[in-house]
């Protein structure tokens, strides 16, 4: 009897142990999820506590209420990276509870092969997969960018990287989508300026943003992504908006007081920021994934520094912001 119960504990610890691996990272060590978050679906969220806003198979007219549009700086998501799988299943699990998500920091901190940001990019959009359903998520992507989308709520109509009269150290990746169950349409601009030139390329944005408009011909257009518009880089203004982005001629999404590093120091540096055309669309819902209170981190791979913390995923919190599909007004 004492064998036969040894073999159980056993089977039952390599059962756990496989689904830890194969789900990402687990619930809190107590068993409790974070606050405001729905407990997760075992039949679609692949054991996540994050998990998508719908059943990834649903019918996109079966769905009601806003979606979901944001930024993510992964830092340096390379081969070593997503050849993590803890930490690739926090980062799908992350990406399944958006419609739209503007990646930066794909193959490197700088300007990557596009062979290695292609695998990186397959690897990643397969895991998502894995949770939210087969072809459920698909991407587009350019230099150190990618775009990943629910297809069910957006089709791209078209991308290219930025050419406009604007110099950035990294050449933006730019993007025109549309709302499957609803008028919304926008044009997007991902970016992330190099801290040492924040001070001029944060500015250099709103031409860039008016170009990308113009290219699209689309009047609503959102800029994101990791813009280093805080700290010693860039003097973000004393009010809610970024400075230089003030209202009405732009919506700051993303307030200056909230925190997307992982640093123990408040810095906003991830932003969305809209023409002041979405004043209609915009659901007035935004916010920060603060995910250090949404996974365990104890049991994330990493370096011998990272492993087991917050730094391991990355050095920032993913933004993002929440429209309304069916009140574009131009």
């Amino acid at each position: 009897m004492e064998e036969t119960g040894a073999r159980v504990k056993i089977i039952a610890w390599v059962v756990m142990a496989f689904a830890l691996v194969f789900t990402g990272c687990s619930l809190f060590p107590d068993g409790q999820v974070a606050a405001n978050l729905p407990p997760v679906d075992p039949g679609t969220g692949g054991g996540s506590v994050l998990p998508p806003p719908i059943p990834p198979s649903a019918d996109p007219g079966t769905r009601t209420g806003p979606v979901k549009v944001g930024a993510f700086n992964i830092e340096i998501f390379g081969p070593t990276k997503a050849g993590r799988s803890v930490v690739l299943g926090v980062l799908a699990g992350i990406a399944t509870t958006y419609d739209v998500l503007a990646i930066e920091e794909v193959g490197s901190n700088g300007i990557p092969s596009d062979s290695t940001a292609t695998a990186v990019m397959d690897t990643y959009i397969a895991r998502i997969n894995q949770i939210a359903g087969a072809g459920s998520y698909a991407y587009v992507r350019g230099n150190q960018y990618a775009i990943v989308y629910r297809r069910s709520e957006f089709t791209l109509d078209a991308s290219s990287l930025y050419s406009g009269t604007q110099t950035f150290t990294y050449q933006p990746l730019t993007a025109h989508l549309k709302s499957t169950r609803g008028n919304f349409g926008f044009a997007m601009l991902v970016v992330h300026t190099s801290p040492s030139k924040a001070l001029t390329e944060i500015p250099e944005l709103k031409v860039a943003m008016s170009e990308v408009g113009a290219l699209y011909k689309e009047s609503d257009v959102m800029a994101l992504g990791d813009f280093n518009a805080d700290g010693s880089y860039y003097v973000e203004g004393s009010g809610s908006d970024l400075a230089g982005f003030e209202a009405p001629a732009y919506i700051s999404a993303i307030s200056n007081s909230a925190d997307t590093t992982v640093a123990a120091s408040v810095n906003t540096y991830d932003r969305i920021e809209l023409s002041a055309s979405m004043t209609s669309d915009y659901a007035s819902s935004s916010g920060v994934i603060n995910f250090g209170q949404v996974y365990d981190m104890t049991v994330c791979e990493g370096t011998a520094l990272t492993a087991g913390t917050e730094s391991a995923v990355s050095d920032h919190y993913p933004v993002w912001a929440e429209f309304y599909v069916d009140k574009d007004a131009d």
